[in-house]
């Protein structure tokens, strides 16, 4: 009698760890560099970086969030399928990392050329200098205080 009590039990049990390793996942970082958040929000503090090819164990996913050990990855950046590093400067079958980081975004090298060819006076000398321009998490928290357009809850 008693073990016809715990079979329901242990049951259970089995089916929450089943569930629970379902929901875990391996996520690989597709772009450049990306913020680990403290929580899952974009203005939430910094809990570090991730770079291009880092792979983390998720925990959990909430609302578009990855939790993993570090914090939280956005899923913007990440891929839970896999990924094959063909080497420190590609991704996959020999694309670049700036390809692959276009590409994701819908804009890369052949779609540039394509658009310079129809358009000749196309010059993306500006749009070359703004990738190069990086704003601080400080600065950029101090200028969303100041214009009052920090979400509630987020990092003050």
């Amino acid at each position: 009698m008693k073990m016809m009590k715990r079979t329901p039990l242990v049951l259970a049990a089995a089916a929450l760890l089943a569930a629970s390793a379902a929901l875990a996942a391996t996520v690989t970082v597709l772009v450049q560099e990306t913020t680990l958040r403290k929580r899952p929000q974009f203005f939430a503090p910094s809990a570090g970086t991730a770079r291009l090819g880092q792979t983390f164990e998720s925990e959990d996913a909430v609302e578009g969030w990855y939790k993993v050990s570090r914090g939280y990855l956005h899923h913007s950046a990440v891929t839970t399928k896999s990924v094959h590093l063909g080497s420190e400067e590609g991704v996959g079958g020999g694309a670049s990392v700036d390809e692959i980081t276009l590409a994701g975004k819908g804009f890369n090298a052949q779609v540039e050329k394509s658009y310079g060819a129809k358009n000749s006076g196309a010059n993306f000398s500006a749009v070359d200098a703004l990738e190069r321009r990086s704003v601080g998490e400080s600065a950029l928290l101090s200028f969303l205080r100041a214009g009052g357009l920090l979400p509630t809850g987020a990092a003050q």
